[in-house]
């Protein structure tokens, strides 16, 4: 139970429910303006370059390393299929993209200067507006990483028993869940303003829970209400945009689908 005898399924939902209010646009565009405005830039800073490979460096020690996938080709036309989104937020030159060969589906953005695709997402994925939703999603955590960091900060501090945690544990969890959900609304008007289908992630969030339904983390929302979420902060209208599909999007599903084959 959460604070005050309230289940955690309604502490959701009430992160839900204000997550809608807070990010719902009428006109995307003028909100989209406001993130570019806010958004951090990290290629711009004199140290960029020597953080991105110190991340890098500790990157090599993940789980996540063993899975790298060394194709240049394929790293090639995924970056130019999500270029759109990072552009719009002036990231072209902030990520080093790594791409895993991964059965689940996976996109990470790590310190806002690694960009990861599993190829599980890759596969998945039944059109361009579909990454560039994800893609959008990782972008929006770098708009959050103060609250990010002082969240997992406090689950630190609770995991190894020590005082000075600024939260509860329980509320750190509901402050990541929340986050997750406002990257969500994120994504969804910035694919309304770009005049893609919001909704392309949300059905993709769908698939994965029915391959997945076991899966579940205490700082990741239920899809039900990732998929409310991304619905309920866009014009009704954007939801009849439909969905592209460019060639390099299609020379990728080609290649995925040739290296499955070998």
């Amino acid at each position: 139970m959460a604070a005050g005898g309230r289940s955690s399924a309604d502490t959701a939902g009430d992160a839900a429910q204000a997550v809608i209010a807070a990010y719902r646009a009428d006109n995307p565009s003028t909100r989209v303006k406001e993130w570019q405005r806010e958004i951090t830039h990290p290629s711009g800073n004199p140290k960029f370059k020597e953080f991105q490979a110190e991340r890098l460096k500790e990157w090599e020690s993940t789980e996540f390393a063993k899975y790298r996938l060394d194709d240049p080709q394929i790293t090639a036309l995924v970056a130019e299929v999500i270029r759109p989104v990072l552009r719009l937020y002036g990231r072209e030159d902030s990520f080093k993209l790594l791409i895993i060969d991964h059965p689940a589906p996976i996109a990470m953005n790590d310190s806002a200067v690694i960009l990861m695709f599993s190829t599980g997402m890759l596969e998945r994925a039944m059109s361009d507006d579909e990454l560039l939703g994800h893609t959008a999603h990782e972008v929006g955590h770098d708009l959050f990483w103060r609250r990010t960091a002082q969240a997992r900060q406090a689950l630190e501090l609770h995991g190894t028993e020590a005082a000075g945690a600024a939260m509860t544990e329980r509320q750190a969890y509901d402050e990541l869940l929340k986050i997750e959900l406002e990257c969500d609304a994120f994504a969804a008007v910035t694919l309304a303003a770009m005049g893609r289908n919001p909704l392309a992630p949300a059905r993709s969030h769908e698939a994965f829970a029915r391959e997945y339904p076991d899966y579940a983390r205490p700082d990741l929302p239920p899809v039900a209400l990732r998929v409310k979420v991304i619905e309920g902060v866009v014009p009704a209208a954007a939801a009849h945009t439909a969905p592209q599909t460019s060639e390099a999007f299609t020379k990728l599903k080609a290649l995925l689908e040739a290296r499955k084959r070998r």
